[in-house]
């Protein structure tokens, strides 16, 4: 079966219903062997000739680790730190150099004993959506659908939101906002001095959607989010009200299955022009000054994208990683060799593209033709948080709960 599921259903579903699509994806049947889909299998590892060295630094253990594929909790390098989230409700500072820690806080210490009681469910997870930064703080987001700002100095609370629900990726700050996307198709603006709510925005959700959400981005004038419908809104940055808005694809099949077309996956801004991907739909182009669609390609991921040497690189769903040229979507190279092993989004770092997979590898690729150039375990829980990219380091977020920094030699 896949190694890794990100489909899921939206709780108004009939539990009958979700039970029986879920079969369905994994391979399974409840109707006897005659009628059993084939078994999907992830390739094996392709064999490479290798050319760097990928070598582990240090390794610093965060919290407890997770086996929900909807939660990608990665690191984030800023101001000449790195911080990380885990599961269980830490969050850390740490040097790059060696991995030590500055500080850390578990957020769960912000809650009384009855808030925690009502906030969340014994021995699941409380960090779900994170690790942003921006101005002078840390913020993620949590299973209850709370916003949690921390001071970058210290860990200290800086204050404490209510979302509207479940937040799955992470929130994204700079000196004047906090910006949070939940996964019930809303996006609200909260001030990023005491957090109190500026604006929200709203679009409709369909019955049955991926488990996740795209990640918004922060402009000059506006923010860029995109949505379970399919649908890309540019928002005044000051009103939250949409000045733009464009459905990437309609809609299409006869089952709510078929018509599952979410933008869950990271999507790009280069020079003006957004890049944004669909599930079972499309990959385009928008001049974000003019409105206009710039070019429209077949594809379906649920991770995303990542950009380096002019191309931007595609992690499908089937795991097939893509390099498009990106002034007019030609496609550049494919490889197909990591077919079905979840791959994650992929980052760039010097003459290098990376991903990660669900054996908990990281592959790496040359920019300019695709070929295998390095490959390293990291951890054997998988890597479904992908990498982040910094001063010639890669650092991975384990699902076992543990960050490690890695350079190419």
């Amino acid at each position: 079966m896949t190694p890794r599921k990100v489909l899921i259903f939206r709780p108004i579903l009939y539990a009958a219903t979700a039970l029986f699509l879920l079969a369905l994806l994994n391979g399974c049947s409840w109707f006897g062997s005659d009628d059993e889909p084939e078994e999907i299998k992830p390739n094996p590892l392709p064999r490479i000739t290798k050319e760097v060295d990928v070598k582990v630094l240090w390794t610093q253990k965060i919290g407890k680790g997770t086996k929900d594929s909807a939660i990608r909790l990665g690191a984030a390098v800023y101001d000449g730190r790195i911080f990380a989230a885990s599961t269980d409700g830490n969050v850390k500072a740490l040097q790059p150099a060696n991995g030590r820690v500055i500080w850390q806080q578990n957020v769960k210490d912000f809650y009384t004993k009855e808030e925690l009681i009502n906030a969340f469910t014994k021995n699941l997870d409380t960090i779900t959506g994170g690790v942003g930064v921006g101005g002078d703080l840390v913020v993620v987001g949590t299973a209850s659908g709370e916003v949690i700002a921390l001071h970058q100095s210290d860990g200290s609370l800086a204050w404490k939101a209510r979302a509207t629900s479940e937040i799955l990726s992470a929130p994204q700050a700079d000196d004047d906002l906090v910006i949070v996307q939940s996964i019930d198709g809303k996006v609200a603006a909260y001030d990023a001095v005491d957090g109190t709510r500026r604006w929200i925005y709203s679009t409709s959700v369909p019955s049955l959607t991926l488990r996740g959400t795209a990640t918004p981005i922060i402009g000059n004038d506006i923010v860029i989010a995109g949505f379970a419908n399919s649908r890309v809104a540019f928002l005044d940055r000051e009103t939250g009200l949409a000045k733009f808005e464009q459905r990437i694809m309609v809609s299409e099949g006869s089952s709510d299955l078929e018509r599952l077309v979410d933008i869950d996956g990271n999507m790009e801004v280069l020079e003006g022009v957004l890049y944004a991907v669909s599930f079972q739909g499309r990959f385009v182009g928008i001049d974000i000054t003019s409105n206009r669609l710039l070019w429209i390609k077949e594809a379906s991921s649920v991770t995303g994208l990542g950009s380096g040497f002019g191309n931007l690189y595609l992690a499908h769903a089937d795991s097939r990683l893509t390099a498009f040229n990106t002034d007019n979507g030609r496609e550049v190279w494919s490889v197909e060799a990591l077919l079905n092993r979840d791959i994650t989004r992929p980052v760039t770092s010097g003459s290098y593209v990376a991903i990660t997979d669900y054996e908990g590898y990281i592959h790496l690729l040359a920019q300019s033709d695709g070929r295998f150039v390095g490959r390293r375990k990291v951890d054997g829980s998988g890597v479904q948080g992908g990498l982040v990219a910094a001063d010639g380091r890669f650092y991975a977020m384990g699902n076992g709960g543990k960050l490690s920094a890695l350079e190419i030699r």
